[in-house]
């Protein structure tokens, strides 16, 4: 845990003093360390028997934790609204931007921009599927067992770098509503919640071990590595599933979302996701209003994923 947080701490310190000199090819450089994580997380699962005659159940697993810890987070989200709305103007909260899907009209249209949300996900699948596929196979020579180590070491350097040179957060502080900055910490808590309440579910798993997988809050990629290396591939796995699955439901169920729980749910159930993936989805549910919140949101979970995954962990 304190070499994650060492490291991160002190790429981030480096990029905000290089801020004004913007690092060219990082954030490139970070989806092929991604990929290259995920793909060794692949094999490692599919050289073990018993964890790939077990994906059925840690699938399951994972989707029970994925509909807790969404009713948690919009449960949580409500009850702000509920709690901050007398304070914001009306014509800023209550109305969802008409123009806000313009060019997304056609039911082609609304299936391109979905497909072009949904891709980071599919590819993510699959180089983990590919893994799978060559460690069942025994195709692939055996690594050295520092290697997912030291590209996590990697990973962690560019994440870190991206957040010290990022001024969105900055920004988007000035334009929030002061009581709307809290919830961030409101999606931690229920996505606690629906943790616990998965463990009161499912047997087999600790208390800690379901926030440990809940803490990525959608972040699968850096969350369900950081859980490999510090526990175990089968754990991992459980969290790359739930993590890809709460970014789907942030996709594709936010209209609902927004309906019954108001327009604070999708972004607190997009979790990590919502500076870039679902921001689209959220600017067309929500309204363009909560596009600095959701930012903002996004970058804020982002930034605790690397610290309460491993404080678990160690736990």
């Amino acid at each position: 845990m304190f070499t994650v947080i060492f490291i991160l701490w002190g790429s981030a310190t480096v990029g905000y003093l290089l801020r004004r000199h913007p690092i060219p090819g990082l954030e490139r450089l970070m989806t092929y360390t991604v990929w290259g994580l995920l793909f060794l997380m692949g094999v490692e699962v599919g050289g073990n028997p018993t964890l790939m005659q077990a994906l059925d159940r840690l699938g399951w697993e994972a989707l029970i934790l994925t509909l807790c810890t969404a009713l948690g987070c919009a449960l949580a989200a409500a009850a702000l609204w509920s709690g901050s709305r007398r304070t914001i103007p009306a014509t800023q909260t209550l109305t969802v931007e008409k123009d806000a899907g313009k060019g997304l009209l056609s039911h082609k249209h609304r299936l391109v921009a979905l497909w072009h949300q949904l891709a980071g996900s599919f590819t993510i699948v699959a180089f983990f599927a590919l893994g799978c596929a060559l460690g069942v196979s025994h195709r692939i020579p055996s690594l050295p067992a520092e290697a997912g180590f030291y590209a996590l070491c990697l990973l962690l350097i560019c994440v870190g770098l991206t957040v010290g040179q990022s001024n969105e957060i900055r920004r988007s502080l000035r334009r929030i509503d002061k009581r709307l900055m809290w919830l961030p910490v409101l999606t931690i808590v229920g996505t606690w919640a629906g943790a616990v309440a998965t463990a009161c579910l499912l047997q087999g798993r600790s208390f800690t071990d379901w926030l440990a997988i809940s803490s990525g809050f959608g972040y699968y990629s850096l969350s369900s590595i950081l859980i490999t290396e510090a526990r175990n591939a089968e754990m991992g796995t459980v969290a790359l599933i739930y993590n890809i699955l709460r970014e789907l439901m942030a996709l594709l169920c936010a209209p609902l979302f927004r309906q019954f729980f108001g327009p604070l749910a999708p972004i607190s159930v997009g979790g990590a996701t919502t500076g870039d993936t679902t921001l689209p989805i959220i600017s067309r549910t929500s309204g363009q209003t909560f596009i600095p919140l959701s930012i903002y949101h996004g970058l804020t979970i982002d930034f605790t994923v690397p610290f309460l995954v491993p404080f678990f962990c160690s736990l």
